[in-house]
């Protein structure tokens, strides 16, 4: 008989599993930077004081590398909500917005296509504030 591929179905499931692993990839790089970084004297520190291993995850690695997860998260967040490639080659029936546009440029730029782009831009940087105003919050509070 032969290879033959696996039936695959596409749509929202592809949609969201393609691009889980696409950007898998930065997100562990930019985390990973981060523990490298890391003092590792406060982990012993935690052990020394005889903090459980999930006490010393919670109360002193997670809020030490929660900004490199916030800003994978954003970065994620914004090559996704722009990525056409991806979504067109495996979202099957699913219109996704990068898919919309793409299609809806193609025949002239509209009022709609220039108030997508604002609002697209608008919720970036909503996104943008927020997670600044998170970081300083974090901030203020570990000092």
């Amino acid at each position: 008989e032969g290879f033959t591929p696996p039936k695959l179905r596409m749509g929202m499931g592809s949609l969201i599993a393609a691009h889980t692993m696409f950007l898998m990839a930065l997100v562990v790089i930019i985390v990973r930077a981060r523990l490298a970084g890391m003092d590792r004297s406060l982990i012993e520190a935690s052990s020394d004081l005889y903090a459980t291993p999930m006490a010393t995850f919670r109360q002193v690695t997670l809020p030490m590398i929660f900004p490199a997860i916030l800003a994978g998260f954003l970065l994620s967040f914004t090559f996704s909500f722009d990525d056409f490639i991806i979504a067109f080659f495996v979202a099957g029936s699913e219109t996704t917005l990068p898919i919309y546009v793409f299609s809806s440029i193609r025949r002239g730029v509209t009022p709609e296509i220039n108030a997508i782009g604002t609002m697209v831009l608008g919720v970036s940087l909503l996104l943008l504030i927020t997670a600044q105003l998170l970081l300083q919050r974090g901030g203020h509070k570990s000092r």
